[in-house]
């Protein structure tokens, strides 16, 4: 599969997405991904938005990175 990875200023998003106050003011990398499926294209509206950030992305993500032992040091 291919992706699209790019660190840009998070100014550049800010009128997109409503960023998170860690992401403001700073640098961010963007990843795009493809769609394995093909679907008609939808129209996003700013409430959709609204509606799926940050909460419910962080809620789809849980589970998705598997429990480890290991343990980063900083």
């Amino acid at each position: 599969m291919e992706a699209l990875r790019k660190i840009i200023d998070s100014k550049a998003l800010e009128t997109l997405f409503p960023l998170p106050k860690s992401f403001q003011n700073n640098d961010i990398e963007i990843i795009i991904l493809p769609v394995n499926k093909k679907r008609e294209k939808t129209h996003i509206t700013r409430q959709m938005i609204d509606e799926l950030l940050p909460g419910s992305i962080t809620q789809s993500l849980i589970g998705v990175i598997p429990f480890s032992k290991v343990q980063l040091k900083l």
